[in-house]
């Protein structure tokens, strides 16, 4: 640190100095009186130097912060060091005409002759929190717009799945293959849909960081047979036997989420892998109680320049095709619902030998 006492040479450099920083500069003494500001901090806060040369730094603050501003500066004065202020909380300064604006202040103590001083850098941030404001809106109003075309698009989509079922169960009378084949189609054409919005609803809402994870401890096999029994209609439909190692341990996660990601998985394997096939649906526990689940299947593959690309939003695979009924959503999701529990997904692949996919969860106590 410039020691000010030593001489004037090195006070006057010091002082050039800090006429050339961009922010304002404040040094104040150990009573907390300002001794001295550059020109920045006369057109930041509106003051001239002769009206704040001598008053203590509050007059800078806004009246509410005044009180408590003063025991912070004496408890600062017993171990002064060098550190921003306010770390994760809002700052405001208040000009002389009584305005109030969003500040960064860092704070830095000066051993001179005559004691320790306190110099103050302070950075006028009005500009970057009104920008940060209108992002938040904006991305407010856009989570609030999805949400509700989501809802109005979900609300025929149910009732029309009630209908299917209702139809498929002979409630309107008997129905004829022909009837029953197109009916089939119907509902896995709705079911595809409703998934669709279910799906872009969820990715706005963990890409606002709005989403809040349920977590509860639950036992792993239930988790793979409910993502199991929601895949058997296409399993059944390509006649693939899809294994389920057996295991049994209990571990921490959103249970709802993390079936929803399993699910994903299955359901793009079913749709690379050829028919009469087999998948595999596999969960361990490491020793450092990391979950690992993962889904083998033995189908085309991922070539490796699809690899860096697969799990992200809306992005397409080589491999798809304009039948796949692929949205390029459901891995993406899967990604973000695995690093919202702190964990990471990744994909292993040779084109033409198959794929495994695999997301690890980090033990949650």
């Amino acid at each position: 640190m410039p020691n000010l006492e030593n001489t004037k040479t090195t006070q006057a450099d010091f002082f050039k100095l800090i006429e050339i920083i961009p922010d304002a500069i404040v040094i104040v003494d150990n009573e907390g009186k300002i001794r001295y500001i550059n020109s920045q901090t006369t057109s930041t806060f509106g003051y001239r130097p002769d009206e704040l040369i001598g008053q203590t730094v509050e007059i800078l603050l806004p009246h509410r912060f005044k009180s408590k501003h003063v025991d912070h500066r004496a408890n600062y004065s017993k171990h002064p060091v060098r550190r921003p202020m306010g770390s994760g909380i809002d700052l405001y300064g208040r000009k002389k005409d009584g305005t109030e604006f969003a500040l960064d202040i860092t704070i830095s103590p000066i051993e001179t002759e005559k004691g320790t001083l306190v110099i103050s850098v302070i950075r006028d941030i009005s500009d970057r929190k009104a920008q940060e404001e209108e992002a938040k809106r904006r991305s407010k109003q856009l989570e609030d717009l999805v949400s509700t075309m989501t809802h109005d698009l979900k609300t025929p989509l149910i009732a029309a799945e009630t209908s299917y079922k209702h139809l498929q169960e002979g409630y309107f009378g008997k129905l004829t293959e022909n009837q029953k084949q197109i009916l089939n189609l119907l509902t896995q054409s709705n079911e595809h849909t409703l998934r669709l919005v279910n799906n872009l609803l969820s990715v706005f809402k963990y890409g606002s960081q709005s989403y809040k994870l349920l977590l509860e401890r639950i036992e792993v096999s239930k988790l793979l047979n409910r993502a199991h029994d929601k895949v058997k209609p296409l399993l059944q439909d390509k006649g693939i036997n899809l294994k389920v190692t057996k295991t049994s341990f209990q571990f921490i996660c959103d249970p709802f989420e993390i079936e929803r990601v399993i699910v994903n998985l299955l359901t793009n394997a079913i749709k690379y892998t050829q028919n009469d096939e087999i998948i595999e649906l596999q969960a361990v526990k490491n020793e450092d109680g990391n979950v690992i689940i993962s889904v083998q299947d033995n189908g085309v593959g991922i070539s490796a320049e699809d690899l860096p690309n697969l799990f992200e939003r809306f992005w397409q695979s080589t491999r798809s095709n304009s039948n796949s009924n692929s949205t390029g959503l459901g891995l993406y999701l899967s990604r973000q619902i695995v690093e919202a529990h702190g964990g990471k997904i990744w994909a292993e692949s040779t084109r033409g030998k198959g794929s495994i996919i695999s997301f690890k969860i980090p033990e949650i106590s």
